[in-house]
């Protein structure tokens, strides 16, 4: 990555950054996808973030040690799409730097843009702004295992700077964290 600058460069930068680090700064900031020319975008409020495998029990590297993605290592700008529950996906942002392992998965968000196309793509009619789950979030955006890998500079999945400050941010455990686990690496973002 020699040649990026501009907003490309505060991405990279950002990313560059110890997943903890990166997983809240990257609250409030706007993650959008475009698709067959279907525009759509959200604002990130909830992130959880995944360390390096000898530093975090439950990093990824860790948890996916019998079948690492081919992805996994590859650091950012790249992105790391796996199957979750079931026929769900998730979006990680790989952090730190290639070969380090360290990702932040994308949990929940508030619709900005593009309400029409992600209650086609989700198949339901929606009351609220609000996306809850990464399976939700990447059913909204579009996502699926054919971006595993894509490159979040100049792919059809891209970071766009705050909209607002990102004023108060609670950081908890993460979820299914081992009692042992002391890390607060889940952060959501509080909305006024």
């Amino acid at each position: 990555m020699d040649d990026v600058s501009g907003l490309n460069n505060r991405v990279f930068q950002l990313l560059s950054q110890k997943s903890s680090k990166a997983a809240v700064d990257l609250l409030g900031m706007r993650l959008s996808t475009n698709f067959n020319g279907k525009f759509t975008e959200i604002l990130i409020t909830e992130t959880e973030a995944f360390g390096r495998a000898n530093t975090d029990q439950m990093s990824l590297a860790t948890q996916l040690s019998r079948k690492i993605p081919k992805t996994l290592p590859l650091g950012p700008p790249s992105v790391l799409i796996m199957k979750s529950y079931g026929s769900n996906k998730s979006l990680y942002l790989l952090t730190s730097k290639k070969g380090t392992c360290e990702a932040v998965l994308i949990r929940s968000g508030k619709i900005l843009l593009g309400k029409n196309y992600i209650e086609v793509r989700r198949k339901t009619k929606m009351k609220t702004d609000n996306l809850t789950g990464p399976g939700n979030v990447t059913k909204a955006l579009g996502i699926t295992l054919k971006n595993d890998g894509d490159n979040i500079l100049d792919g059809p999945i891209s970071l766009s700077p705050r909209i607002h400050p990102a004023d108060k941010a609670i950081a908890k455990q993460r979820k299914n964290s081992k009692p042992r686990d002391k890390n607060l690496w889940r952060f959501s973002l509080i909305l006024k």
